[in-house]
């Protein structure tokens, strides 16, 4: 899985902190496939996980006859054709406010099941790219990816579109697909409260400030 808006939080001591050298220190030590955008103080009840409100996810599919040595590591490849009309008349079906018990692996935690998704989209970028896009309150255990499994299915005519709303009526995780890989699915961003003042210009303003000061 890969991350572009992935967001965490952690308590200190230090009272005074140099945003603008503790994020340049952290992006030395850090492995070359991470990099931190932005760091900032936030309120003691802040909780990067507990917080959130929205969180938006899409998955990647290469649709062609043959794979792409560039998208390799960002895209799952499928050479066989994929109707896609299906595939995007069954996503719709997400939309809306569903118990995904059945889009949840088996390991995952005992919390709630029930998800109000909020957009449901699967784009055709043209040249064998598809994009499902998936933004919602709260998502349960690998379900972006067992739901991309489902739609695969959908498409390879392995399964009817009207199996998708079976396996949200009736919460059995033998009634969806396969769980698709991992290495197609990015977390693009997090939404937290307004109140939070998230992700505003403070902390890139300290970055400018101490730019102009070298």
């Amino acid at each position: 899985m890969h991350a572009q808006g992935q967001v965490a939080h952690f308590n200190t001591t230090v009272e005074e902190l140099d945003l603008w050298r503790f994020t340049w220190g952290l992006n030395g030590i850090l492995a070359r496939d991470l990099s931190v955008k932005a760091v900032q103080i936030v309120p003691e009840n802040f909780h990067a996980r507990h917080s959130a409100i929205l969180r938006q996810y899409v998955y990647r599919i290469l649709n062609r006859p043959q794979r792409s040595a560039l998208m390799a590591d960002t895209h799952y490849f499928i050479s066989l054709p994929l109707d896609y009309e299906a595939m995007s008349a069954a996503t719709r079906l997400l939309l809306g406010s569903h118990d995904f018990a059945s889009f949840k692996s088996s390991n995952s935690d005992r919390g709630t099941t029930r998800c109000i998704v909020e957009r449901a989209e699967l784009l055709n970028l043209g040249e064998g790219q598809l994009e499902l896009w998936l933004e919602a309150n709260h998502f349960v255990y690998n379900m972006v990816r067992i739901i991309a499994g489902t739609l695969i299915e959908i498409g390879l005519g392995a399964r009817p579109t009207s199996s998708l709303e079976k396996a949200l009526e009736e919460c059995d995780r033998d009634l969806a697909g396969p769980t698709a890989p991992a290495w197609a699915l990015s977390l693009v961003s997090v939404k937290y409260p307004e109140h939070f003042h998230l992700f505003e210009t403070q902390a890139f303003r300290a970055l400018e400030n101490a730019s102009n000061d070298c």
